[in-house]
């Protein structure tokens, strides 16, 4: 999804619908596993979730039913606790 590659290239935030829930969230690396499945690990920040936490998701993007890029919403720096080079994501598309 090439709005997701747009909102982790600028660091700017996104509003997802994920699993029927909305979700706003800071992506930080989006990929494949070695399966070939895409998936965004992102700090969540708002929104629903069925843990009803906010913090580290890592989301299958065929779950994702609408993304968009929150305007004026960015995020200076990854989250602590991010790590590069995620080892659940194998094929880098675009990361912090």
């Amino acid at each position: 999804m090439q709005v997701i590659k747009e909102a982790i290239k600028n660091k700017q935030t996104l509003m997802i619908c994920y699993k029927g829930l909305p979700r706003i969230i800071e992506a930080h690396v989006y990929g494949a596993n070695s399966a070939g499945q895409e998936f965004v690990r992102g700090y969540q920040i708002g929104g629903a979730s069925c843990t009803d936490e906010v913090g580290w998701k890592l989301l299958d993007v065929r779950k994702i039913q609408a993304v968009t890029i929150i305007p004026d919403q960015h995020f200076a720096k990854p989250r602590q606790g991010y790590v590069r080079n995620d080892p659940a994501i194998t094929t880098v598309y675009a990361q912090v």
